[in-house]
């Protein structure tokens, strides 16, 4: 019974540490997270857990705000809509240590209804679902050019939504 509780409780530990070792590495926005209902106009937390580990240099990721979830990029007009928040870094080593771009703490939704003026007019939108994205530049090993990863959680804008 100790042989098998042993091989048992090693198992486990293995299966912890390649666990732990898979997500180390795995991009997350880990705020807001998914469901989140935000306002126009209203600030929200924004966290990004970046793809960068040993092995691994992360480079700069933009974040955006899509009106629909993304998909494969394949060449179309009108792609996505949404907006853009910005382009950020996250210090680590040894790919950029000192960024000069590091994230705010917090974002502020946009109000579709208030685009900026020109050709087109904003539009209103109630309990709609938004994906807050983001797309991070990274090199592992040999590769020509950048890597570049997508993560994004659904947002409810303008929402009452109330989880049951």
């Amino acid at each position: 019974m100790q042989r098998f509780s042993r091989i048992f409780t090693s198992s486990l530990l293995l299966i912890a540490t390649l666990v732990s070792l898979a997500s180390s590495s795995t991009p997350s926005i880990t705020s807001p997270s998914n469901g989140t209902s935000i306002n126009p106009g209203d600030k929200f937390t924004f966290s990004y857990h970046s793809i960068a580990d040993y092995g691994t240099s992360s480079y700069n990721y933009t974040v955006w705000l899509f009106t629909t979830p993304p998909s494969a990029f394949v060449p179309f007009k009108d792609y996505a809509s949404g907006y853009y928040f910005g382009r950020y870094a996250s210090p680590n080593y040894p790919g950029n240590p000192n960024p000069s771009n590091p994230p705010p703490a917090t974002l502020t939704m946009p109000n579709f209804a208030r685009l900026r003026r020109g050709v087109g007019s904003g539009s209103h939108a109630r309990n709609a679902t938004v994906y807050l994205a983001v797309l991070e530049e990274y090199i592992t090993g040999e590769s020509l050019g950048y890597r570049i990863s997508l993560v994004y959680n659904h947002i409810f804008y303008n929402g009452t939504y109330v989880v049951h």
